[in-house]
């Protein structure tokens, strides 16, 4: 069953990361249980927090062992070559490095982590790249048109929409957008790959004879029930972002490199010749000599220069 928590009833802490950058964070607590999960194995119930990173800081290039997305709620930045602005979203799979995240210099970034399963913390690349698994790399980012409705925008909303920012993919990954007028309902899709989140990014969200306030969030696992929209007074906007498929564990570990393939010395990212890089417009088949000499990495945008042969 999927279940909500208001962002009311999270709870604050602090960490100092290695580089000396603080963070601030309200975390989500969900009791569970959850279609298809073990209640006693807390490492198979989800994670969330709410993340405010002051004003110019940074956290280095990292990677995670569980797979996760981010959800910028406030301010700005740029994840590694990718600019960040408010409902932005960002997935890297499990082992996937990724970063710096570099917060604006006056705004600074509030954005949420999103985990379908516990992971122990982030580790620091180069420092712990000897834990960086050779498991399949998989990065996406999507944004949708406009950012959160303002209020008067929501209280004369027409008609419910859904509008998809990623996906579906054949393995569940996708992220949507829901946004509703005062009253309105909407049921989105039944949950479907490792689960997904709804983030409250606008308006109020009724559940359960409460209102759930903006940032408040619900997690449903695959086989709960679609969580039914129904908005507030003032309308709601949110964000759903569901995540793959777990990977199989025949498929936990990749290939090592093949012949031509170079490697990021900043967050392990690993460009292979045979494969190309799409997202660049780059075709299969491009040797890495022949690459633009101002290419920088995809994922922490380190020059060229800098990669190395893995």
């Amino acid at each position: 069953m999927a279940e909500a928590v208001s962002f009311a009833a999270t709870w604050p802490w602090t960490k100092e990361l290695p580089n000396g950058t603080v963070v601030e964070l309200r975390e989500f607590d969900f009791a569970g249980p959850f279609s298809g999960r073990d209640p006693a194995r807390r490492e198979e119930g989800p994670q969330c927090f709410r993340v405010e990173q002051p004003p110019g800081s940074v956290v280095e290039p990292h990677f995670h062992v569980a797979d996760e997305f981010q959800l910028v709620a406030l301010g700005g930045g740029r994840l590694g070559r990718h600019g960040l602005r408010p409902l932005a979203v960002h997935f890297s799979a499990a082992y996937t490095p990724y970063g710096p995240i570099v917060a604006d210099a006056e705004d600074g970034v509030v954005y949420f982590t999103l985990r379908p399963r516990r992971d122990p913390g982030a580790l620091f690349l180069p420092a712990e790249k000897d834990k960086l698994k050779p498991a399949p790399k998989r990065f996406f980012m999507a944004e949708p048109e406009d950012a959160a409705h303002e209020a008067p925008a929501l209280a004369a909303w027409e008609a419910p929409t859904l509008i998809a920012l990623h996906g579906p993919e054949k393995d569940g990954a996708a992220a949507w957008r829901a946004t509703l007028g005062p009253g309105q309902r909407l049921t989105p899709p039944k949950p479907a790959g490792d689960g997904y989140y709804v983030v409250v990014v606008g308006g109020s969200w009724l559940r359960d004879g409460a209102e759930l306030p903006l940032w408040s969030c619900a997690f449903a696992a695959q086989g709960d029930k679609a969580p039914e929209l129904v908005a507030g007074p003032g309308g709601l906007d949110a964000a759903i972002l569901q995540f793959p498929e777990p990977a199989a564990p025949a498929r936990q570990e990749a290939a090592a490199a093949g012949p031509g393939a170079y490697e990021c010395p900043l967050c392990g990212f690993v460009y292979e010749a045979a494969e190309g890089l799409a997202a660049d417009g780059i075709p299969p088949g491009t040797a890495f000599a022949d690459l633009p000499e101002d290419w920088t990495c995809p994922n922490c945008d380190a020059a060229k220069a800098d990669f190395a042969p893995a």
